[in-house]
């Protein structure tokens, strides 16, 4: 084997990994209030915690649904519930559970998006990161998108980098997404380019992925989620063994833009680089089992949701405070 092709697998191997933890698993209401989370524990259940009571109950979803894996959802911009099943996407709202469209070529994907009605010319588009289904397909280029009404997703141009395991919008429109494992800031081209209906341009911003080695352990970490909630972006790295919440300011100025400087000279890149390595938080580190995580704004407060162990098998629900720096476990996931 050579250097090259073992280079390709080790990435590849390391890739696959971090998504054990599936990309956009949660997200909270609008209002703060309460967040729809997948189930932990019966992988075909949506579960809602209400912050004010702390209660947990699963959202009725209907016999067609019943026995499928739920990988991820989101909330559309009317409020309704979207997620995905291996081999399709649906929407629930007061109307009941409905398929939404099938998965084409994204079949077996995860990192559901919906675009927000401040990203121009892409209102209700659907983005889904992941692996393709195809026989011998390779899992390079793998990202999707949906326009609303298209019976199916169809592929995204990747013009900068080979892998995108996990996007999402900001409220203003702005796109953030992982790509070879960090931190990245797009925006997209719609229209045909190489047979795709939108391409994806992006810069990174910072490299927070780990390449870890040692004997003992021989993990690394990887942008696994984005979740961007006021004027910062919260990340979760998630490895073999290994797993890490972090905070970081959001630049005022899009990374696209020419004054931001993320795109410049190569001077100028490894200074924005550097900039945004030096402003993370840690917030939780050494968790290697946290999943389904969201973040949130309500009236200037941001708040960070996420589940992680705590014993005997439990799983143990917590919201983390930026004003006052800390964690409260609020409540425990049923085994339903």
């Amino acid at each position: 084997m050579s250097f090259s092709h073992l280079l390709r697998c080790t990435t590849i191997v390391g890739l696959l990994a971090a998504t054990t933890c599936r990309a956009n698993e949660a997200f909270f209401s609008k209002d703060g209030e309460s967040v729809t989370f997948v189930s932990l524990f019966n992988t075909d259940s949506i579960l809602r915690l209400d912050l004010k009571t702390k209660k947990v109950e699963a959202i009725a979803l209907g016999s067609a649904v019943k026995g499928q894996d739920i990988v991820s959802l989101t909330s559309g911009a009317d409020g309704e519930l979207l997620f995905l099943t291996e081999k399709a996407a649906w929407v629930h709202d007061a109307k009941g559970t409905r398929k939404l469209c099938g998965m084409g070529s994204a079949a077996y994907g995860s990192g559901l998006a919906a675009a927000p009605a401040a990203a121009a010319n892409l209102t209700d588009w659907l983005f889904i990161a992941g692996p393709r289904s195809e026989k011998g397909a390779s899992a390079e280029n793998t990202f999707h998108c949906r326009k609303p009404g298209e019976k199916a997703f169809q592929p995204v141009f990747c013009r900068r980098v080979n892998s995108v395991w996990a996007g999402t919008f900001a409220s203003d429109g702005r796109f953030f997404f992982a790509g070879e494992g960090d931190l990245w800031e797009g925006g997209f081209d719609p229209g045909e380019a190489g047979g795709a209906v939108a391409t994806l341009n992006g810069v990174r911003i910072a490299p927070l992925a780990m390449m870890n080695t040692d004997a003992a352990n021989g993990g690394n970490l990887w942008v696994a989620q984005i979740m961007p909630a006021g004027k910062s972006l919260y990340v979760l790295l998630r490895g073999h063994h290994m797993g890490e919440l972090l905070r970081l300011p959001i630049n005022p100025v899009p990374a696209l833009n020419e004054k931001s400087g993320a795109s410049g000279t190569l001077g100028e890149h490894y200074a924005y680089l550097a900039r945004s390595l030096a402003s993370v938080q840690s917030i939780v580190t050494g968790a290697d089992d946290i999943t389904a995580s969201a973040a949130n704004e309500v009236n200037g407060q941001e708040l960070l949701f996420y589940r992680t162990g705590i014993g005997d098998g439990r799983r143990g629900l917590f919201i983390w405070d930026k004003a006052t720096g800390k964690a409260e476990q609020v409540a425990v996931e049923p085994s339903l």
